[in-house]
């Protein structure tokens, strides 16, 4: 039992293991892998964003009725159309 004295002994960091080439493919390995977990927390961030939004337009609606159901609101280019001309100062050439 002698023979396996080397077992105990801590063993070398994973690092210091490895060239210089392969300490930097194992690091960018790293880093690609960290970039896919950001790209899927992102999409599940979005879709949670999504989910929430979709909620509360739904309530929103329940509250109040949409206009179709109320007295009718003038649409954009109607209320465009009927805005006074712009206002000048001075004397126009």
């Amino acid at each position: 039992m002698a023979d396996n004295d080397n077992g105990s002994q801590p063993s070398a960091d994973l690092f210091a293991r490895l060239s210089a080439i392969q300490t930097v493919v194992v690091a960018i390995v790293a880093l690609f892998a960290l970039a896919g977990l950001m790209l899927v927390g992102k999409g599940f961030y979005m879709k949670a964003k999504d989910e929430v939004a979709q909620y509360l337009l739904q309530r929103n609606e329940a509250r109040h009725p949409p206009a179709t159901e109320r007295e009718p609101q003038p649409r954009r280019l109607e209320a465009i159309r009927e805005a006074p001309g712009p206002l000048t100062t001075g004397s126009v050439r």
